[in-house]
C-alpha cells in the first residue's frame, strides 16, 4: 500500500478449554540430491523508523512452568559436521550496534535460573574452545569484560572459581596465564 498499513498475516491454532492446545507446525522440504529447503524468518524494513521486530516467547503455565524454547541446529551425517549457530547483532555505520542479551528470569520465592556455557568434547580430536573476547575500537579505549558473583544481600556473596581441568592418565593438566597485552610507544 502507498499510504496505508499493509494487512496483517495471523497463523495459529484455537485455544481450548479442557484438553491440549493445538500445534503449529511450519517444515520445509528435505532434499534427495541436493540441499534442504531454506527458511527464513525476516521483519520488516524500515526507511524512516525502526525496523520490525522478532519475538519467540513461550506460552505461560499459569498454575505451573512456562514452556521451554529450543533452538538447535540438527546432529551431522556420517561425512560432515553439526550446522553452525550464530547469535549476533548487525553492523552500525553511525551508531551503536545492537546489544545480545542472554539471561534468566529472576525468581521471588525460589533459586534464580541458570546460565551453562559448555564446548563439545573430542572422541578423536581436540576439545572445542571458548573464546570470550571484547570489542576493538581503533580511536578510543577497547571493551571490557567484567566477571561478578551475585551478591548475598542478607548472606555470603557468591564464589569465582577458575581452574584447569585434571590431567588424563598420560598427560598433564592444562597451563593457567594471566597477562597484559603489549604496548606500542607513541
Amino acid at each position: 500500500t502507498s499510504s496505508g498499513s499493509t494487512g496483517a498475516i495471523r497463523i495459529g491454532s484455537g485455544a481450548s478449554t479442557g484438553g491440549k492446545g493445538g500445534e503449529v507446525l511450519i517444515t520445509v522440504g528435505g532434499g534427495k540430491s541436493g540441499v534442504g529447503g531454506l527458511m527464513t524468518l525476516a521483519a520488516g524494513e524500515s526507511t524512516v523508523l525502526t525496523g520490525g521486530a522478532i519475538g519467540v516467547t513461550s506460552g505461560e503455565g499459569v498454575n505451573t512452568s512456562s514452556g521451554s524454547i529450543t533452538i538447535r541446529t540438527a546432529n551431522a551425517g556420517a561425512k560432515g559436521g553439526s550446522g553452525l549457530l550464530s547469535f549476533s547483532s548487525g553492523t552500525s555505520s553511525s551508531g551503536t550496534t545492537g546489544t545480545v542479551w542472554i539471561g534468566s528470569g529472576a525468581a521471588t520465592a525460589g533459586t534464580g535460573g541458570s546460565i551453562t556455557m559448555t564446548v563439545g568434547s573430542g572422541t578423536s580430536g581436540a576439545g572445542g574452545i571458548m573464546t570470550l573476547s571484547a570489542g576493538q575500537s581503533t580511536v578510543l579505549t577497547g571493551g571490557s569484560i567484567s566477571i561478578t558473583t551475585g551478591e548475598g544481600t542478607e548472606s555470603t556473596s557468591g564464589a569465582i572459581t577458575v581452574r584447569t581441568a585434571n590431567a588424563g592418565s598420560s598427560g598433564v593438566s592444562g597451563g593457567m596465564t594471566f597477562t597484559t597485552g603489549t604496548s606500542t610507544p607513541a
